[in-house]
């Protein structure tokens, strides 16, 4: 018998697209097609987001970090902005090839931007000279004076380049005893972070600064045993925010043309508030230096300094030791620097007889 209003004793069927009836537990043909376009329009959208973070980096980067805007600030990115520039093509590779192919074309220089030079061979000659240099961003006097001169006992330090040296801090380091590891000083301690200090195992005869700086930055010729003098220099540029990029630029300009200008070797520290993702820093590399981090044969890579003492890992390698080309680079390694922003910067150097033939 069949019941009133002509239903039919079959089970319930499952609507499906079109108004197209299947038997219940019948997936539809096109249901996957479904998921699976779903599924490509999330890669492709996580996929070109994570891309759009990492490209003002690169663009800061390849127009060479220089003022004007923020170019500076987001060419100091570009080791952060690998990251999703990497993960970005990632993404896109589980998604369609061709989209990975596209996106890896702004992500390959990104990434090799910040891998390390290779390592050269260690010269099998002993080296005339060797020098331990260690350098601090102080933060406006803010770091613990009575570490420094333990830091500097136990890593062997024989030159000293500390940064926003205040003259209260410059105090309390020779009340915790800096003079009884590194005995000669040349320091021009001054209020706010415009102080910079140079301290040495052996004599330091003052030499001009550099001029036109707004922090100090004074040089000074050390005098070891054996008759081979080095020139240093202790530098700390300004920061290329709330509208000193100019004047940033111009600084870096500044202390590369007095480098440039000096004979002998060199040993340049400090604060550059710069990276070698900027043009100016490596035009300043050009005129006959090359930095630790990069040449040591032991390296604590990638070699980030700033910030630190945060809930943040530092991102960038803003503090440098530079040397002469001819100089070899046995270690290069960030310290950590109670009550600073700022790792330190230890470098380990070797001045083969040629350094001073040149």
């Amino acid at each position: 018998m069949r019941r009133s209003g002509g239903s039919s004793t079959r089970p319930p069927a499952a609507a499906a697209a079109g108004g197209e009836c299947l038997p219940l537990g019948q997936v539809h043909p096109h249901a996957g097609e479904a998921g699976k376009v779903r599924h490509d329009v999330t890669g492709l959208v996580a996929a070109l987001g994570l891309m759009a973070v990492a490209v003002p980096s690169l663009l800061a980067r390849l127009a060479g970090g220089r003022p004007p805007g923020p170019g500076p600030q987001l060419a100091a990115l570009a080791p952060a902005a690998a990251v999703p520039a990497a993960a970005g093509v990632a993404v896109a590779a589980v998604t369609a090839w061709w989209l990975a192919a596209l996106l890896a074309i702004p992500a390959v220089p990104l990434v090799a931007w910040q891998l390390p030079p290779p390592r050269r061979r260690r010269s099998g000659s002993a080296p005339a000279l060797r020098l331990r240099v260690l350098t601090v961003n102080a933060q406006g006097g803010a770091a613990d004076p009575e570490a420094l001169p333990d830091i500097v006992r136990r890593h062997g330090v024989d030159v000293l380049a500390v940064q926003e040296l205040t003259p209260r801090m410059a105090s309390r380091l020779a009340a915790a005893g800096i003079a009884d590891v590194l005995p000669f000083s040349h320091a021009d301690p001054r209020p706010g972070s415009a102080g910079t200090g140079l301290w040495a195992r052996w004599p330091l005869t003052p030499l001009p600064p550099v001029p036109g700086l707004r922090a100090a930055v004074p040089r000074a010729r050390i005098d070891p045993p054996g008759g081979r003098p080095v020139w240093l220099t202790a530098v700390h540029t300004l920061a290329p925010v709330n509208g000193h990029a100019a004047m940033w630029q111009r600084e870096l300009a500044l202390i590369q043309r007095a480098l440039a200008a000096a004979r002998g070797p060199q040993v340049v520290a400090g604060d550059f508030n710069a990276s070698r993702d900027h043009r100016p820093f490596r035009d300043l590399l050009a005129a006959g230096l090359k930095d630790c981090a990069d040449h040591g044969q032991r390296r604590s890579w990638p070699g980030f300094t700033w910030p630190a003492g945060g809930a943040m890992p530092p991102v960038m390698r803003l503090d440098h030791v530079l040397v002469s080309r001819s100089a070899a680079v046995r270690m290069a390694r960030v310290l950590r620097i109670p009550g600073t922003d700022h790792r330190g910067v230890l470098a380990a150097i070797g001045f083969s007889e040629r350094a001073w033939r040149a």
